[in-house]
């Protein structure tokens, strides 16, 4: 069955919300859903790295991010996945936060690209395969609105200091999207799109 659907996106780009209304829908079909926040939630680990973003170098902050995606990986997503009839809504797996860091290389005329790194995982089995990558993607302009409104956060906060690093990484995410047409991009600020994109979605849980 097609149950890790993995959303990527920047921050304040509708994932969560995108993902509530789909688990209603994946409900209804008599599947049960699990919305997963994924790493930097549930450990101290994680938590230090939210807290480490944009205070200590990038490699030290990506070993954090790493390690803790294999621990929710091997305590929390592969035993949802060994279950029957559930469905996974994975909200950030590898791509939003690997995006991330090839963007800050960007702009700090440096090269992180990081890309192979999950991509050896997936491989050698250490992270799951999603079964289906959804990219919440609005315009610009619409991110710039939620940033402004958003929580204080070590992330958001740098986001909104640093105006140019935004307009960076929101653009390498829209690369990684559209790199394979396999992806499913939602543009979430507007409301057909996102019906359009969980209509997709579903579409590809029924094959």
């Amino acid at each position: 069955m097609n149950n890790f659907i993995v959303f990527e996106g920047i921050c304040c780009s509708g994932k969560t919300t995108t993902c509530k209304l789909l688990s209603e829908k994946i409900n209804e079909l008599g599947y049960e859903a699990v919305y997963n926040h994924g790493a930097m939630t549930y450990t101290d680990l994680g938590k230090k790295f939210k807290e480490n973003l944009g205070k200590k170098d990038m490699p030290i902050t990506v070993s954090y991010f790493f390690t803790d995606l294999i621990i929710n990986t091997k305590n929390i997503i592969r035993p949802y996945l060994a279950k029957n009839n559930t469905i996974v809504l994975q909200d950030r797996y590898f791509d939003a936060i690997t995006t991330y860091i090839k963007a800050y290389g960007d702009y700090i005329k440096s090269d992180y690209n990081i890309y192979d790194i999950p991509k050896a995982f997936v491989e050698n089995d250490i992270l799951a395969k999603p079964s289906l990558s959804v990219f919440c993607i609005p315009l610009f302009e619409t991110i710039k609105e939620r940033m402004a409104q958003s929580k204080e956060s070590p992330v958001h906060d740098f986001y909104r200091d640093n105006p140019e690093f935004l307009k960076i990484v929101y653009n390498e995410l829209v690369r990684k999207a559209n790199e394979s047409k396999e992806n499913i991009i939602i543009d979430t600020s507007s409301d057909l799109s996102v019906e359009q994109g969980i209509n997709k979605i579903l579409e590809f849980i029924k094959k």
